[in-house]
């Protein structure tokens, strides 16, 4: 997705920190940033990589593959921010606790992905790794599935009355196509299968108690409003094979390494809580 000239992304978010990074210490920081320049403003040089960084924070895309018309307009775009990140220091914006502290975190975070990333490139998880992390989520990948209707109200008296109607015999399906008012109406109630793990805790509550063909018999109350709940079927969840969530399980992998990661540079840092 390409991002729109009228917003302001990241890639010029990290300019105007790199931006007032050079203006602080102007000798080492153009030394650090390369010696190629695109522009001078106001005395104050905008280097290359910087525009770099710009443009594959907006358009995801090389600076060696922009036309001279396109790279012309990004330049353009550059200069704008370096002037009015001029300005605010002339108006003493920069001198705002407040501004250096978001410049200060995303400092940090930048810092921290790219240390994340490369720790990761050296570490990539071994297939002992992405297997544990299989094996940890095994029981939730194979658990019980659901198939159930439920009729949604707005009120606790709506939801009692419709249960009441229940045990009069009335048929669950045609009240939920009367009475229901959420999305799922029109068609019963009907819901796809679902684990437990995927739906509010007290619908999943619910719905763990009960057994195929029983409705409940007190409305259930979620964030979404009160439900009657019917429960049709249930039936053993299949795991998916470690290929087909190899993604995932890289992922996952990956986050428990750098976690660990984390845990050992703690242990062996001198860390000193202030009141």
């Amino acid at each position: 997705m390409r991002i729109s000239r009228n917003t302001l992304p990241i890639g010029a978010l990290t300019l105007i920190a790199l931006t007032a990074c050079s203006q602080e210490s102007s000798t080492e920081t153009s030394a650090d940033l390369g010696p190629a320049r695109v522009a001078v403003v106001n005395g104050q040089p905008v280097p290359e990589s910087v525009l770099r960084v710009y443009l594959l924070g907006t358009d995801r895309r090389n600076l060696d593959e922009l036309t001279p018309e396109e790279r012309a307009a990004v330049v353009n775009d550059v200069i704008g921010l370096q002037l009015l990140a001029q300005q605010a220091d002339k108006e003493g914006l920069t001198s705002s606790r407040t501004l250096a502290a978001q410049l200060e975190l995303q400092r940090l975070r930048m810092v921290a992905n790219a240390m994340a990333n490369d720790y990761i490139e050296r570490n990539p998880p071994s297939e002992g790794d992405i297997q544990a992390i299989y094996d940890e989520n095994l029981e939730r990948l194979s658990g019980q599935q659901y198939k159930a209707r439920h009729i949604l109200v707005t009120s606790r008296e709506e939801a009692e009355s419709v249960i009441a109607q229940l045990r009069q015999g009335a048929a669950f399906i045609d009240l939920a196509q009367e009475r229901a008012e959420g999305p799922t109406g029109p068609n019963g109630g009907a819901l796809d299968w679902f684990t437990l793990d995927s739906m509010p805790p007290a619908f999943a509550e619910a719905v763990r108690g009960m057994t195929a063909g029983s409705y409940t018999m007190e409305p259930v109350e979620t964030e979404f409003g009160f439900h009657v709940i019917l429960l049709e079927e249930t039936r053993k969840q299949e795991p998916p094979a470690v290929a087909d969530i190899r993604n995932d399980l890289v992922s996952a992998a990956q986050r428990k390494l750098l976690d660990d990661y984390i845990k050992t540079l703690r242990e062996a840092a001198t860390v000193t809580l202030e009141p």
